[in-house]
Formats: structure tokens, sequence, C-alpha cells
């Protein structure tokens, strides 16, 4: 799961707002909301097109160029896009539903059927300053999934691994996905490998063979 900067706001007619809400924002009214796309297309664009969590292409880079912003307001009539956003916390969505930093663009399924309203760690937000993915995970090639990095002690592994079932990040049709993409590009990165998924692209970010490699595991 890629480290994700939030700091790069194009949407500054929206921010402005938001800031200005204080504490308690109007109720949170989805697609209805007055700056949803200036929202939705700037996390987009911070992002790269994909799940802020599965890391699943949801939007076509074509979608969240800066020109396509003008005077702070996202300026596109239909953009083209999967996906719904997502309030990291759903405790501050009540209050603070509009909230810049709680909110990313996520798949479908895993908002609306899988995550929900399950209670959430921090330790897995993607755009905190602390976030590190070398340092907080690993990824096993064999299973397709992400687990925690099995160096840390076993408290923050629990917690770790507890949160990345929140996200969703190795549901089944996820882990096909990934795997079907490896094997579509004839990549075969050691047991223990970091990665990141996006789209039609895979970066290799850092090899950490896991414990119980073996010479002879390929």
């Amino acid at each position: 799961m890629q480290k994700i900067d939030k700091t790069q706001i194009f949407s500054t007619v929206y921010k402005k707002w938001e800031e200005g809400c204080g504490p308690n924002h109007p109720s949170y009214n989805s697609s209805n909301g007055k700056y949803y796309y200036d929202v939705v297309m700037n996390l987009f664009h911070c992002q790269k097109g994909v799940c802020a969590y599965s890391e699943i292409s949801l939007c076509d880079d074509d979608y969240y160029q800066f020109e396509l912003w003008n005077n702070g307001k996202y300026s596109s009539q239909k953009p083209e896009f999967s996906g719904a956003l997502d309030h990291f916390d759903p405790n501050l969505k009540p209050t603070q539903g509009w909230l810049w930093s709680n909110l990313f663009m996520v798949s479908k399924d895993i908002n609306d059927k899988h995550k929900r309203e399950k209670a959430v760690d921090y330790i897995l937000k993607p755009d905190l300053n602390d976030y590190d993915p070398f340092r907080l995970l690993e990824y096993d090639n064999q299973l397709h999934v992400f687990i925690a990095n099995t160096d840390l002690d076993e408290v923050l592994q629990q917690r770790i691994n507890d949160m990345l079932e929140v996200l969703g990040i190795n549901l089944s049709w996820i882990k096909k996905s990934r795997k079907n993409h490896l094997l579509i590009l004839n990549i075969k990165p050691p047991l223990g490998d970091f990665y990141r998924f996006f789209g039609n692209n895979v970066f290799s970010i850092e090899c950490k063979p896991s414990r119980d490699d073996s010479a002879d595991r390929v």
C-alpha cells in the first residue's frame, strides 16, 4: 500500500471552505455535495488514480491533470472513474464528513461491502508522515498477500495484520488481480518482495526475504 502525499491541493476553493467549517461540517451527502468532484479528482491526483488501499486502478490520468482545474475548482463536467469516497475513520464522518485528511478514493466494493463502519488503527493510514510501507509491510509472492513485516514485534504485527483485513487489501478478488497482473508481465519477485501495484505497472521497491526463505525457493 503506497504512501500518499495529500499536500498538493488544486481544489483550493473547497479547501478554504473545509477549513472554514470548523469542527462541525454540513451533513455529508456524497455526490450531491457542492465540492464532491473537487475532492474526488484531487484525491485521484494524489493517489495516482488508484485505490488508496488495494492500489487497483480506478481512474485514468487524463482526468486528473492539473490543467483541468480552473481558479481552484475542478472544471471537467463528466470525469470517468470507478470507486467511492471513503472516510478512513468512520467516527469522524457524522461531524466532519468533508475533512480532507480523512478522505480517500477506494474500490467501491471495499468501501460499501467490506470496510464500512469498522474501527480503524491509524498505523496504516497512508498519508501520515510516519507511515512507511518499507518498514511496516512484506509481500508474500506465493500467496499474493501483504503481511506485517515479520521483523517487527508481535504486538505491532497484530495491529498491522488486523488493519490489512479492515482495509480489504487481501480480499480474494484483489489477490487474483495481483497474481494475474504479475503473470501478464512475467514478473516473479522473490518471496517477501515489496511492490506497488499501479493498474498497468508493477514497481519493485524493496526486496526483503522472509525469515523462512530457503535457497531452493524461486
